[in-house]
């Protein structure tokens, strides 16, 4: 009983914080060296994020309608890939969305100890939920490649006009972080 008082109070204050947590994950999107392609979204269709997590996360984890999350995340994934953000590039956005979740969670959560069991519980939720939210991601993404491709191939090489003709790739630089490590070899010590 505790455990759904708790949840669904969080649940509130996500809703109520969900043009806060929009912003947020819209700047780390837009400066982060792993999301480049993200700059190219207007912040507009950004913000909509919100109206669809944020804003109705609760009745995503209490529901857990399977077919509902498939038909939004398939959706996702096959509009990141008609607007040519790479998939490596999708992943990293949810993974920095559920990321940017957990620590709003764990920022609010009360911290007694005979509660921090309800975060975790809430906290495990939210990852599976994300964990299917991934991988429907990538099956939309996917479909969009092929439906692509077969265009293509029925056309003689050229896509037709029902598929747009952005290619995905590989449009990010990789990552070049100096990770020091000391000398006791721990990555992330400059000293030692």
């Amino acid at each position: 009983m505790k455990l759904v008082m708790i949840s669904q109070r969080l649940i509130e204050q996500i809703h109520e914080s969900a043009n806060r947590l929009t912003n947020d994950l819209i700047e780390r999107l837009q400066s982060d060296p792993r999301s480049t392609s993200y700059r190219t979204i207007p912040r507009e269709r950004l913000s909509a994020l919100k109206d669809d997590l944020y804003e109705h996360l609760g009745s995503w984890l209490s529901t857990r309608s399977k077919s509902a999350m498939k038909a939004r995340y398939e959706r996702l994934g096959r509009e990141r890939y008609l607007e040519g953000i790479p998939l490596s590039e999708l992943i990293f956005a949810l993974s920095l969305t559920k990321s940017t979740l957990v620590g709003f969670i764990r920022h609010h959560m009360p911290g007694r100890a005979d509660e921090l069991h309800l975060e975790y519980d809430l906290v495990i939720s939210i990852g599976e939920f994300f964990d299917e939210a991934l991988y429907f991601a990538a099956v939309g993404y996917d479909d969009a490649h092929r439906a692509q491709l077969a265009a293509a191939s029925r056309s003689g090489g050229e896509a037709d006009d029902t598929v747009e003709k952005k290619q995905p790739g590989r449009t990010h630089q990789p990552v070049d972080e100096d990770w020091a490590v000391s000398r006791s070899g721990q990555i992330g010590e400059a000293s030692g």
